[in-house]
Formats: structure tokens, C-alpha cells, sequence
């Protein structure tokens, strides 16, 4: 799932790698995508995370490349995002926005801004929630929000299940359609 609408017909694979220095990263991710115009996607990025007068922040350029781009659609994108959050006891509200000048595909200038929220149930439990909405030019608009549950019984492992949506009117097969995924997310 990116941006409130599904990537693939089936399972996907997501690897990210990551250099950490202080507040700066580099980092690179590749994945499997199910897509007229691509077969997958690579991208190399840069950002920032830094913890200010009580607001989390972090913002990243990534530069982003089609595999097996489609003739006549772009293989290459630049892709700038950003976000702050606030923990407020188990409460922490967030803003997000991700702004593409020419996105992959056949899609131009993208923008997706999202709200949401997450309250900690237990030592391993969070619950959240979001809605975005993202604005294109050559593609489908749509409003898109998720709910879900985030279980770490691990300190480097978590499962999270979580309900999407989105108030696009396509057919069900489509990447809009109402679904429920689970995730499995392992870190080193």
C-alpha cells in the first residue's frame, strides 16, 4: 500500500536499507509493483529526523526509478515528503505530505497530504488511524484513510493489520478498492 491505494495484485516485497548519520540518512528501497506502466521500483533517498521544542520532524528527497518502465511513461521521479507528530502521553497526532514535481507512469505533478493518529493500547499494542487526500495531474484524485492495529512482540519485529479505503468509484479489481492487509515488518 502507498498512499492509500495498493501497489500490487498480490504480496509485496519491500527492502530498505538505511546509513544513519545523527539526525541525517541515506537510504535505498527497492519493490515488487502491478502496474501497466512498471514492473517495480528502486529509489535512493536522503532526510532528516530531529526532535524539536517537543515536535517530531522528518522530511526526505528521493529519487525514484521505474523497472521496466512502459514506453511513453516516466521512468525516473523525484519524490520530497515530510511530517510532523507530537507524543502527547499515549496520544501522538501526526501531519504528513509527499509532493511529486512528475511522478512514475504516466502521472505528472502529485500531491498527498495525510492526518492521523496513533494511541498506545499496551507495552506492545498501538492502534492508529489516518485520511489523506491526494491531488494528480493525468490521474485519478481520491480521498484514502486506514485504521489498524501494530503488534511488536519484538523489539525489531512487528505485525501490523490494518483496514484501507478510499472514496474513488472504480472497479473492484482496481488498486482503490476497500481492503484488509496484514504486514510483517523485520528490521536490523
Amino acid at each position: 500500500m502507498s498512499k492509500g491505494i495498493a501497489q500490487t495484485d498480490g504480496p509485496q516485497l519491500l527492502v530498505r536499507g538505511e546509513l544513519a548519520f545523527t539526525d541525517f540518512y541515506l537510504g535505498a528501497h527497492a519493490k515488487n509493483v502491478t502496474s501497466s506502466t512498471e514492473d517495480g521500483e528502486v529509489a535512493a533517498l536522503v532526510g532528516i529526523r530531529k526532535h524539536l521544542a517537543g515536535l517530531d520532524f522528518s522530511a526526505s528527497a528521493a529519487w525514484k526509478r521505474a523497472i521496466d518502465a512502459a514506453p511513453g511513461s516516466d521512468a525516473n521521479s523525484l519524490e520530497v515528503s515530510g511530517s510532523v507528530a507530537r507524543s502527547m502521553g499515549r496520544l501522538t497526532p501526526r501531519l504528513s505530505i509527499v509532493w511529486s514535481p512528475d511522478d512514475l507512469g504516466t502521472t505528472g505533478r502529485t500531491i498527498f497530504a495525510e492526518a492521523g493518529a496513533s494511541y498506545v493500547l499496551g507495552k506492545a499494542v498501538v492502534a492508529s488511524a489516518a485520511v489523506g487526500r491526494r491531488h494528480r495531474t493525468g490521474g485519478l484524485d481520491y480521498t484514502a484513510w486506514n485504521a489498524g492495529l501494530s503488534w511488536a512482540p519484538y523489539k525489531r519485529f512487528t505485525v501490523d493489520v490494518r483496514y484501507y479505503d478510499t472514496d474513488a468509484m472504480a472497479d473492484p479489481d482496481q488498486p482503490y478498492r476497500a481492503r484488509i492487509v496484514a504486514a510483517g515488518r523485520l528490521s536490523f
